[in-house]
């Protein structure tokens, strides 16, 4: 166990959690909605600190994030919980048996990372912003020797948290079902649904990050035209029109296993949509075209990346971050400072 950030002593033994809006206020032997922060005789511990649930060294395109190193090679570690139930998306807690139980502490995550050559590291699965705790021993320890870091997030954490997180994050790549309530409110169960939107521009504003939004396409959730183009327009409107959109075809499981997933053509027309809304760069993730889209100018059309079968990035029509044929300046990030 490890003493948790960002929560204040109240009355009774009862302790406020500042990590994420829910702001929970938890008795004393009870647990936050995330399941893995504790309240213990009044003072708050988080239950997952160095458990690993899941670990990968994987080219970073496999991920999903396309204008941050590309063509790296990353270790990607996923810890356990979670601070948004979702009916789309199933949640496992932290294992009851110990023997389920994986510890990799932030040094030993470092000699794993250079043992393998990695250039970053990401902390994906889950939801790292529960992981907090470890998650920001671990980046300390990554930028002091060399590596670029990134999270992959439901952006569902207070900008108290982000600002300490922030100065050790190169890359915040966030999942946005929607820029309204009405996803949220269906699948989540969510009245926080602006702190989401809020904590992603912040990212980029407060501490530039490079942002890549990922959402997953649901059929009768968010395949409204409305409500993709409301999340294009927000990306446009409140961050960048170069802020890379990644339309993902959802894989129905937890309580919608029954639904039928997105078809081609369901993520074409999201695509178009998005570009006809002044993004330049939307990419569909399908089955095996996942992390191998290639990018090309949005002024010019010239290839700028090429991504092959086995993840060979080639990065043919950009020299010094700008397009080889029109001088345009390209979204990319391939430097560790801010």
């Amino acid at each position: 166990m490890h003493e948790a950030l960002l929560y204040e002593q109240l009355d009774d033994q009862v302790v406020l959690c500042q990590l994420c809006p829910w702001k929970c206020q938890i008795p004393a032997g009870a647990l936050g909605r995330c399941q893995v922060r504790q309240n213990q005789e009044g003072f708050l511990y988080t239950l997952n600190y160095g458990l690993v649930s899941a670990a990968a060294i994987e080219p970073i395109e496999l991920g999903g994030v396309y204008h941050l190193f590309p063509g790296s090679m990353v270790l990607s570690l996923g810890g356990w919980g979670n601070n948004l139930a979702c009916r789309h998306r199933p949640v496992p807690g932290v294992p009851e048996d110990e023997k389920n139980r994986r510890f990799l502490d932030p040094e030993r995550m470092i000699e794993f990372a250079l043992d393998r050559r990695c250039r970053g590291i990401a902390w994906r699965y889950q939801e790292p912003g529960v992981w907090m705790e470890y998650v920001l021993d671990a980046a300390k320890l990554a930028k002091a020797n060399g590596f670029f870091t990134f999270i992959v997030t439901n952006s569902m954490i207070n900008k108290e948290a982000l600002d300490l997180l922030g100065p050790y994050l190169n890359g915040y790549i966030v999942e946005l079902l929607a820029a309204e309530a009405s996803v949220y409110e269906n699948l989540c169960e969510l009245p926080h649904w602006r702190e989401i939107l809020e904590t992603t521009a912040y990212a980029k504003e407060r501490w530039n990050c490079h942002i890549e939004v990922h959402t997953p396409l649901i059929l009768g959730i968010n395949r409204e035209e409305g409500l993709i183009h409301g999340v294009a327009c927000w990306i446009r409107d409140e961050i960048s029109v170069d802020i890379p959109w990644h339309l993902w075809a959802y894989e129905p499981a937890g309580e919608m296993s029954p639904q039928a997933a997105p078809a081609q053509q369901d993520l074409e027309w999201a695509q178009k949509i998005g570009q006809e809304a002044g993004l330049r760069y939307v990419y569909i993730q399908q089955g095996d075209q996942v992390g191998r889209t290639p990018t090309h100018c949005p002024s010019c059309g010239n290839l700028l990346i090429r991504r092959e079968s086995n993840f060979l990035v080639k990065k043919p029509g950009i020299q010094n971050g700008r397009c080889t044929h029109c001088n345009l300046k390209i979204y990319l990030s391939q430097t560790i400072f801010k």
